[in-house]
């Protein structure tokens, strides 16, 4: 009979070691793991919910005014709440993108141009987009800590035969800001749209005729070869990830985002005048009467000239004399306006309708007024002389309209007049710039 040898199996401590340790670390893992997802997806919830786009979808979650149109969000009709505050301007949200970002229009527009082509080769858009050009990129330069807040607008410029049938094949995608095109037009309710407040206004799309679209003061399409200086609507568009806006989309506490103001668009009291800041650089501002120019409470008018739209402040009986002399006078901060360079071109055919001619002609006085060009922060202001003429040889002078078509009078006509200074900007240490708190002297 054979024994059998029994070996008594030994246990490895190590190998016990090893399973508890790796047991031990597979714990921790799943559970310190399943902890930081959990925080990570509810942080991202709240960081979603928290999004300008995410607020406005729940304040508006039973409006009927407020369309699902192919993924996109769109305010539809007259009566509705989608008032937005930047840059010191109102705008409207046209609609709100399958990515959360916001496109929205200037309640209203901000200047006159003709169009005069394609969009995106014409002046409109070098006057509202930054090129090498000089003079170009007037609104995006002052539009406040931009590449912070927008992104890239996408805009519709198919050519477009049929207003019945409106196609969106082709866009414009690389640039910040645009203008309306037929489809944002049409999806926010036509004729009905908030963005119908008797303004004429230039549209992005051309027809087959290369005739292009533009909206006219009773909210109507029509089609025009762009020869006329009509307004220009800005649309832009936010960010997705701009979070934790304050307001409820109100005309009277519109939706805000910004973290810091800027001077463009800012309120600036004067001795008992309200000024706006239409333009700024390195040492100073220019700013523009809030309302029309009044001496003893009494509003004034005055000629432009005998002949001609040149700004001459040393010939007696024109508007820049009268401006110079008079007015300038009359003014107890007149000590502080600087005498700086003010617009004064011609704008036509004959110049291509090129507005950057018209800023590079200028003259240097105390007071001047607006140019074709220049932006139009009060646009309740009407029927008052332009500091552009349509040639050198011509006694028509533009004025300025406030449906923004812009036509022309005998330079010898008087009307109201909406004055133009310049101030050191570092001079305004009082105030936030709003209407109610405006920049000051201290």
């Amino acid at each position: 009979m054979s024994k059998k040898s029994s070996k008594k199996r030994k246990i490895s401590f190590q190998k016990i070691f090893n399973l508890v340790s790796f047991t031990f670390l597979l714990a921790c893992v799943i559970f310190y793991g399943g902890r930081f997802i959990k925080l990570y997806i509810e942080n991202y919830k709240e960081e979603e919910t928290n999004s300008i786009a995410n607020n406005i979808k729940d304040n508006n979650s039973d409006n009927e005014n407020f369309k699902n149109i192919n993924s996109e969000y769109y305010f539809y009709g007259t009566d509705v709440n989608n008032y937005v505050s930047y840059s010191n301007l109102i705008w409207r949200i046209i609609r709100i993108n399958s990515d959360n970002s916001i496109t929205m229009v200037l309640n209203n527009s901000i200047t006159s141009l003709a169009k005069n082509s394609d969009y995106e080769t014409s002046y409109i858009n070098k006057w509202l987009n930054k090129t090498d050009e000089e003079y170009t990129g007037i609104l995006e330069n002052n539009l406040n800590n931009l590449n912070k807040y927008l992104t890239f607008t996408n805009t519709c410029k198919d050519n477009i035969s049929d207003t019945k049938n409106i196609t969106c094949k082709e866009q414009i995608e690389n640039t910040y800001i645009t203008i309306p095109s037929l489809n944002d037009y049409v999806n926010t309710g036509g004729n009905d749209s908030f963005m119908n407040n008797n303004e004429y206004f230039y549209l992005t799309n051309n027809n087959s005729e290369n005739k292009t679209y533009y909206i006219d003061n009773d909210g109507k399409v029509g089609k025009s070869d762009g020869s006329d200086p009509l307004g220009i609507k800005p649309v832009i568009t936010i960010k997705g990830t701009i979070e934790n806006p304050s307001g409820d989309g109100t005309k009277d506490n519109p939706y805000t985002f910004e973290e810091e103001t800027s001077l463009f668009g800012s309120y600036v009291k004067l001795g008992n005048d309200i000024w706006r800041i239409y333009e700024v650089n390195d040492t100073e501002v220019k700013l523009s009467l809030n309302n029309y120019l009044e001496i003893n409470n009494i509003e004034q008018k005055y000629n432009y000239s005998q002949s001609g739209y040149y700004h001459n402040d040393t010939k007696n009986k024109t508007l820049a004399y009268y401006l110079k002399n008079t007015y300038l006078s009359s003014l107890s901060y007149k000590d502080l306006i600087k005498e700086t360079k003010y617009s004064n071109g011609i704008y036509s055919n004959t110049t291509n309708f090129n507005y950057i001619d018209v800023l590079k002609e200028t003259v240097d006085t105390k007071v001047s007024v607006l140019s074709i060009g220049n932006p139009i922060l009060n646009p309740e202001l009407t029927n008052y002389f332009m500091s552009t003429g349509i040639s050198k040889s011509s006694n028509n002078i533009y004025v300025f309209q406030n449906d923004f078509k812009l036509y022309t009078k005998i330079s010898s006509t008087s009307l109201k007049i909406v004055p133009v200074i310049s101030i050191d900007k570092t001079i305004l240490t009082k105030g936030t710039g709003t209407i109610d708190s405006p920049l000051e002297v201290e």
